[in-house]
C-alpha cells in the first residue's frame, strides 16, 4: 500500500511539474511585444490605409458630381475597388473602438438589399443608422449603386441616386474616422491585456482570427458554392455580384489573414506574430504546416481567370478544391493553434468546420 500511495505521489508531483513546465513556457513568449507589433505596425496602419481610401473615394465621387464624365467615373470605379481590398485588411480586427461602433457590420455587410435601397432613393428620406437599412449601406451597397446596368444613366440623371451613393460614402468615412481615432487611447489598454481570459485583447484578437477566416470560407465561397445547401448553388450570395470582383476580395482577404498570422507589418516587414508564439512553444512543425497551407491557398487562385459567378459554372471543382484547402486550415489554427495558445473559442459557427 506505501508503495502505491508513493507511485501516485511521484505521478502527482510528475504531472504538476509538466504542467507548470508548459504554463511556465506559454508565460516566457512575450505577448505583449506581439500586441504592441500588431497595434504599430498592423491595425493601426491598416486602419489608416482604408481612412485613405475612403477619403479618396469621397473626394473622386464628388468630382465626379460635379462635372460627370466616364473617365471620371471609371475614377471612381477604381477607387471603390481599392476601398474593398483595403477593407479586408481590417476587418478582422472587430473588437474595441471596432466592435463599438459596429464598424465591421455597417462596412461590409453583404449580400445587399437592392429592394430597400431603391425604396431609400425614391422616398428621399432615409436614415441610414437605423436596423432597416442594415443591409443597405457599405461597400456591398455602392456594388450594386457603381456597377448595375443603369448606373452611369441614374448617376448622371437622377439627383436622388446620387445623393444617396454620397450619403453612403459619408456614412463608411465617419465610422472610419471614429475607429481610427479611439485606437489612438484604445492602444494601451489593447497592448496591457495579454492574458488568455475571454476579456483579454489577445484572446479577442486569436478569436476574430479564427472566425475572419470561417467567414471568408462559409460567406465568400461555401454558401455560393452550395456547400451549405445540398450542393445547390447560391449565386445570388455572391459578395460584389453586380463588379464581379469577388475572387480579388477573397484572395485579399485570406492574404491579409496570413499576414496578420506572421506578424507583418503594413510596410511589409516581419514582427512577432502568432507563428513565433508557436516556435516558442516548441510547435515548429505545425507552424509550418499553417505556413505552407497559407500559400498553397495563395497559389490557387491562379487557375481563376472570371468572376465567381462563371467559375461556378465552368470551374466548380477548383473552386471545391479551394474549399476544401481553406477548411483544412479551420483546424490547424481554429484547433491546434488556440490549443497550443490557451485560448478558448468564444465565437459560434454552425457549418460543422
Amino acid at each position: 500500500m506505501k508503495r502505491i500511495i508513493f507511485g501516485i505521489l511521484i505521478g502527482t508531483l510528475v504531472f504538476v511539474t509538466a504542467c507548470n513546465k508548459d504554463k511556465n513556457k506559454k508565460e516566457d513568449f512575450d505577448k505583449a511585444a506581439l500586441l504592441k507589433n500588431f497595434s504599430d505596425n498592423i491595425i493601426q496602419p491598416r486602419y489608416a490605409d482604408f481612412k485613405t481610401k475612403i477619403d479618396s473615394l469621397e473626394i473622386v465621387f464628388s468630382t465626379f458630381q460635379a462635372n460627370p464624365s466616364e473617365a471620371k467615373f471609371d475614377d471612381v470605379l477604381t477607387q471603390w475597388k481599392a476601398c474593398y481590398l483595403s477593407f479586408q485588411r481590417v476587418k478582422t480586427f472587430d473588437f474595441g473602438p471596432a466592435m463599438n461602433t459596429g464598424f465591421k457590420g455597417a462596412i461590409g455587410t453583404f449580400p445587399t438589399d437592392t429592394t430597400q435601397i431603391s425604396s431609400n432613393i425614391t422616398a428621399g428620406t432615409y436614415n441610414l443608422a437605423t436596423a432597416t437599412n442594415a443591409d443597405a449601406v457599405g461597400l456591398a451597397a455602392l456594388d450594386y449603386l457603381f456597377f448595375n446596368s443603369n448606373a452611369y444613366a441614374n448617376l448622371t440623371s437622377d439627383v436622388a441616386y446620387g445623393q444617396y451613393c454620397l450619403d453612403v460614402i459619408q456614412k463608411m468615412k465617419a465610422e472610419t474616422d471614429a475607429v481610427v481615432s479611439a485606437w489612438s487611447s484604445f492602444k494601451s489598454t489593447f497592448i496591457a491585456s495579454t492574458g488568455n481570459e475571454s476579456t483579454s485583447m489577445f484572446s479577442m484578437l486569436v478569436n476574430d482570427f479564427c472566425q475572419d477566416w470561417e467567414e471568408a470560407k462559409a460567406a465568400k465561397l461555401g454558401i455560393p458554392l452550395g456547400k451549405y445547401s445540398l450542393g445547390i448553388q447560391r449565386p445570388e450570395y455572391i459578395e460584389a455580384r453586380y463588379s464581379g470582383y469577388s475572387l480579388p476580395i477573397l484572395k485579399a482577404s485570406l492574404k491579409s489573414i496570413a499576414e496578420i498570422y506572421s506578424g507583418i507589418g503594413i510596410n511589409g516587414q516581419d514582427g512577432v506574430g502568432f507563428d513565433d508564439y508557436l516556435i516558442a512553444l516548441k510547435k515548429e512543425s505545425l507552424n509550418s504546416v499553417i505556413k505552407d497551407k497559407f500559400r498553397e491557398i495563395d497559389s490557387s487562385f491562379y487557375v481563376f481567370n472570371l468572376s465567381l459567378q462563371s467559375e461556378l459554372t465552368q470551374n466548380p471543382v477548383a473552386l471545391e478544391d479551394l474549399f476544401n484547402a481553406i477548411s483544412q486550415q479551420v483546424v490547424y489554427i481554429k484547433t491546434d493553434m488556440t490549443a497550443s495558445f490557451g485560448i478558448l473559442i468564444t465565437y459560434q459557427d454552425n457549418d460543422g468546420d
